[in-house]
């Protein structure tokens, strides 16, 4: 079966067209209720076009949905409920009522060995936690990743903010896969320690060993003038999506990425020897992840694109 790119509601195509236990990863990097419109990439004719708007206000749909979810009794539904007595009918609670039903369905598809990770920012981290601890367990959480970077803006009111979160859960703790990773531990004054049955190694900034890779991952960002930048917003380093590929997937598994906007996922995922399912609600993220494959692979590039609705092939260029 060729790996496939869906466009649509990924709440429906997850629900009718990932069967239970299928997958072994999840990563996700869903809006982060920024209350921001983002667009393309500016072109000579000034702000490119819009790809989706990460604002949310409680409506009269937004009532309906959460009333329909809450009914079903589910783990987190309780939570939502609590929630609201603290945040009232907000636009935060109006956020967290589409990522909750979302994050049971990842529950779903997940295999007892699998792993997921949620992308999000200190806005909404904490609420998020809370429903991961609801849907996965709290017994099943991993680590809080902080991906730390350069890029961005600055201000003279508070600290600089610049991170995003990594939520890592197991499906279940005592079955979740993991690969260790290691990565460089530089000696105190970059000297050597020489202990004994410690191995040590000296590169152009000095002495080190290597150790248990931490939770705080210093990658950069995608920049202007990166080779990997498509013009895409909130596009994700591909050093970031290897990194978690690496721990916890292992060649020939199977990845899904429901929010996948520019691609980095399966582009990743593909040159790892992962299989995946990639989902998208906006038309302009299926055709740059299109575009990405097919640039990067050529005819190696084994996908299909899919209507969520009615499971029709679309073209190729959307």
């Amino acid at each position: 079966m060729p790996n496939q790119l869906f466009c649509g509601d990924n709440l429906l195509i997850v629900c009718r067209h990932v069967c239970e236990a299928s997958i072994d990863l999840v990563y996700l990097d869903p809006p982060f209720n920024s209350d921001t419109n983002y667009h393309t990439a500016e072109s000579t004719r000034g702000k490119g076009a819009q790809v989706f708007a990460d604002t949310w206000r409680w409506d009269k749909d937004t009532a309906v949905q959460y009333e329909s979810y809450i009914q079903h009794g589910s783990s987190g539904a309780k939570v939502l409920v609590a929630l609201e007595t603290h945040l009232g009918r907000s636009g935060m609670l109006a956020y967290l009522t589409m990522m909750a039903p979302r994050l049971e369905q990842m529950r779903r598809v997940l295999k007892p060995t699998g792993s997921i990770y949620l992308h999000c920012d200190p806005k909404a981290s904490h609420y998020l936690r809370i429903l991961m601890d609801a849907v996965f367990g709290a017994g099943n959480f991993q680590n809080e990743i902080v991906w730390a970077y350069k890029s961005g803006g600055a201000t003279r009111r508070r600290f600089a903010r610049k991170h995003d979160s990594l939520l890592f859960y197991a499906v279940d703790i005592d079955q979740c896969k993991f690969n260790t990773l290691k990565e460089k531990s530089y000696n105190r004054g970059y000297k050597p320690y020489r202990f004994a049955n410690v191995a040590e190694f000296e590169d152009e900034r000095g002495w080190y060993t290597m150790v248990n890779m931490k939770d705080v991952w210093h990658i950069d960002m995608v920049g202007r003038t990166s080779v990997q930048r498509v013009g895409y917003p909130t596009q994700k380093p591909e050093a970031l999506l290897q990194r978690i590929l690496q721990a916890s997937s292992d060649e020939g598994d199977m990845v899904l990425d429901p929010f996948c906007g520019s691609g980095t996922t399966p582009v990743v995922a593909q040159k790892m020897g992962r299989r995946w399912i990639a989902v998208d609600l906006a038309h302009a993220a299926i055709a740059a992840t299109d575009l990405r494959l097919r640039s990067a692979f050529g005819k190696q590039c084994d996908h299909e694109i899919l209507s969520g609705a009615s499971l029709e092939v679309l073209p190729n260029q959307l």
